[in-house]
C-alpha cells in the first residue's frame, strides 16, 4: 500500500506520496507530488485515504497500549505462518465463498441493512462485526463430511489484517430439543472435519438468548484473532518483555 498525505501547495490540493511499492525511487525525503484533480491523483487519492485511516487507528491504539505499558508492542512478522492450516481459511478462501445460500426462511425475517436475518440475534452480531471493521458473510457453505451434511454457518469473518478467516456460529436456542441436536451435530461435524473452537470455527453461546452479550461476543471474536497470530510472529525488541 502507498504511503502519503495531502496539503496545500501554492494553493492547489496536493497529493504527497511518501513510499510506493512500484517505484522504489519515492521516500520521505523524495516524495512524489501530485495534484489531486489529475489522472494520477485521482488514481491514489483512495488508496491514500486508506492508508491515513489506517495509520490513525494504529497511532490511536499504540497511544493507548503506550498508556498502559512500559514496554513497545511487538511487530509483526508476515506472512504468518500458521501452526496448523487444515483448510486453508485465508483472504482468498474468504473471498471465493458465496454467501446467502441458507435456504430456510423464517415466517418473519429480521429486515437490516445487511440483508433478511433469521433473527435479531444474528442482526446484533452483524452490527458488532461491522463496528469492529471485521468482514463477514452471511450463510456460506461448507461440506461436512463426517456428518454426511452440507451446513450454512451463521457468518464466515475474516481477518484481513493476518490473512485468516473462520466461520462464526450464534447458538441461542439450547432450550428446544430439536435445535440443541442440531446444534450437538454441527459441533461435532466441525470437530471431526479438524474445525479448531477459537481458530477455523468461533462458537457464540447464548446462554439468555433474550439478552445478547456484547461483550462476550467481542471478547471472543477478539480472542480468536489473537489466537492465530503465532508467538514466533510476534518481534519483540531486545529490551522488551511481554508480561
Amino acid at each position: 500500500m502507498r504511503h502519503g498525505y495531502f496539503r496545500d501547495i501554492n494553493g492547489k490540493r496536493t497529493l504527497v506520496i511518501t513510499y510506493d511499492p512500484d517505484d522504489p525511487k519515492t521516500s520521505s525525503r523524495r516524495p512524489r507530488r501530485l495534484l489531486t484533480g489529475s489522472s494520477f491523483g485521482k488514481r491514489f487519492a483512495e488508496e491514500i485515504k486508506e492508508y491515513l485511516e489506517i495509520k490513525n487507528e494504529y497511532d490511536g491504539l499504540l497511544a493507548d497500549w503506550n498508556a498502559r505499558y512500559s514496554f513497545e508492542p511487538p511487530r509483526v512478522r508476515f506472512p504468518i505462518v500458521q501452526f496448523a492450516d487444515p483448510h486453508v481459511m485465508n483472504n482468498n478462501y474468504f473471498n471465493i465463498q458465496e454467501d446467502r445460500l441458507g435456504k430456510y426462511t423464517p415466517d418473519i425475517p429480521t429486515v437490516s441493512k445487511f440483508g433478511d436475518l433469521k433473527s435479531k440475534n444474528e442482526l446484533i452480531g452483524a452490527e458488532l462485526l461491522e463496528q469492529m471493521g471485521i468482514p463477514f458473510k452471511y450463510e456460506t457453505q461448507v461440506y461436512l463430511k463426517g456428518i454426511n451434511e452440507t451446513i450454512n454457518p451463521d457468518y464466515l469473518i475474516n481477518f484481513y489484517e493476518i490473512d485468516r478467516c473462520a466461520y462464526l456460529e450464534i447458538l441461542g436456542m439450547n432450550d428446544q430439543i430439536d435445535y440443541f441436536y442440531r446444534s450437538a451435530k454441527k459441533i461435532y461435524g466441525f470437530s471431526k472435519e479438524t474445525y479448531r473452537p477459537g481458530r477455523e470455527v468461533i462458537y457464540i453461546f447464548l446462554y439468555d438468548k433474550q439478552n445478547f452479550d456484547e461483550t462476550y461476543f467481542v471478547g471472543e471474536v477478539l480472542s480468536a484473532f489473537e489466537s492465530m497470530i503465532p508467538d514466533d510472529a510476534l518481534i519483540w525488541k531486545d529490551d522488551s518483555e511481554a508480561v
